[in-house]
Order: C-alpha cells, then sequence, then structure tokens
C-alpha cells in the first residue's frame, strides 16, 4: 500500500432516514471507513428537497480533512423469475426420465 492508497477517497454506503417530530432527513452513515462510528449527514427537508443530490463527495464528520464518497448500497440481484424455474423444473424431470429408460 503505497501514499496514494491512504489519501484516495473512500466509500461509504449511505441510507436515508428521517429525524421523528421533524421535516429533516439525514444520509446515515453506519460505519465510517476511517473511524467506525455512525456519521450523519443532512439530506435536507422532507418536503422540499431532492435527498440524492447531497450523495457524492463530502467532508468526513470525524476528520473534515478527509472525505469520502457517499453513495447508496448496492442492489441485491433479482432472483430468477416464474417461467425460468419451471423450465429448471421441467429439464430435472427429463433428466431423470433418461436415466430410468
Amino acid at each position: 500500500m503505497g501514499k496514494r492508497d491512504r489519501h484516495a477517497v473512500r466509500t461509504a454506503y449511505v441510507t436515508l432516514r428521517d429525524l421523528p417530530g421533524s421535516r429533516v432527513m439525514f444520509w446515515v452513515v453506519d460505519e465510517c471507513p476511517y473511524c467506525g462510528a455512525r456519521h450523519f449527514h443532512p439530506a435536507g427537508n422532507l418536503r422540499t428537497a431532492d435527498p440524492s443530490e447531497r450523495l457524492g463527495e463530502q467532508p468526513a464528520m470525524c476528520d473534515p480533512g478527509r472525505t469520502y464518497e457517499l453513495l447508496l448500497p448496492p442492489r441485491p440481484r433479482k432472483k430468477s423469475g416464474k417461467q425460468e424455474r419451471r423450465k429448471e423444473r421441467r429439464e430435472g424431470k427429463r433428466d431423470g426420465l433418461d436415466d430410468e429408460y
């Protein structure tokens, strides 16, 4: 690991939450890549703001000299559809019949 790795912008995955009893939204970093703590970044008003505008490179709350990139977590892969499951089941039945004869 060279010096470049130490100064590179790290990725922090966030979730959007609102403050109960108010109209304020926050991007929550559950685990900071630098200190491991939870940090909150304001995302704006619940009714008028677009919270996605606040994603991207932001200064870290634990050390403002460092930055990290706020990103949404990757989406899980979709499960195979009903038609694909039926097709696999039919192929499995055919394979079983061929073995018996």
